[in-house]
């Protein structure tokens, strides 16, 4: 029987995937809009030869994302803004619409609002926002409305959805998902000011060093069952 080798080989793989997600998180501990990941593990129950006892595996159930609100740091920039509540700005890809809380905008060659990556900001009709040429002055209202001297040029749309998990990561700072959203008219937007990450460096170097430990426990276990097995096998060979 290698039951303990297979039980302890289940909890270093999932431990190996917690790692990976705490690994990520930190990664991006200055990944604007950024929400923490936590591993969800799962008990997995096997009959056991013995009658009436069972054999209790753990396995990979997924993550989950911390929705908490990041801090709203200054940075002073116009085409910066900072999301105060649950809402997401959508964004036109070549994948289709997608969503994300990184609000470091900037203009293209047509002073169209985009983000980083060029992706174009959406307005509450689902069209892009463009600065006429000329424009001197570029603000941002807490409703999402953006205008210059000359008057409103359109209105920054945010998203909300009734569970925010359904909204899952899809790379750079975007996410994606099936659920139908909804015109968040409760978040407010502030100009000159971006979401921090709600990433805890502290908390997630404590985990690591739990899952460090805790893989080296169930080695342990794994190479004391080896040992076992090994000592087994020279006692029956010698009595033989």
């Amino acid at each position: 029987m290698q039951t303990a080798t297979y039980v302890a080989l289940s909890r270093q793989a999932v431990l190996d995937r917690q790692m990976d997600v705490i690994a990520n998180n930190l990664a991006n501990m200055s990944t604007s809009g950024f929400k923490t990941e936590n591993q969800l593990f799962q008990e997995y129950l096997e009959p056991s030869p013995v009658r009436g006892q069972t054999i209790a595996y753990v396995r990979d159930a997924g993550v989950v994302r911390d929705l908490r609100q990041g801090d709203l740091s200054r940075t002073g920039n116009p085409l910066d803004v900072g999301i105060d509540g649950n809402g997401y700005f959508q964004v036109n890809t070549v994948d289709g619409p997608r969503y994300t809380r990184n609000g470091r905008f900037q203009l293209d060659a047509g002073r169209t609002l985009v983000t980083a990556q060029g992706y174009q900001v959406l307005d509450s009709t689902g069209q892009p926002i463009t600065i006429p040429q000329g424009s001197t002055s570029i603000s941002i209202g807490a409703d999402g409305t953006v205008a210059t001297e000359t008057g409103p040029v359109g209105k920054i749309a945010l998203s909300s959805f009734a569970n925010g998990q359904d909204v899952v990561p899809a790379g750079n700072g975007l996410y994606v998902t099936s659920a139908t959203p909804t015109p968040d008219t409760v978040s407010t937007l502030h100009q000159g000011m971006l979401e921090d990450s709600n990433v805890r460096p502290i908390i997630e170097m404590t985990q690591m060093l739990g899952v460090q430990r805790a893989y080296a426990s169930a080695q342990n276990i794994i190479d004391s069952e080896d040992n076992r097995l090994r000592n087994a096998i020279d006692k029956l060979s010698k009595s033989s």
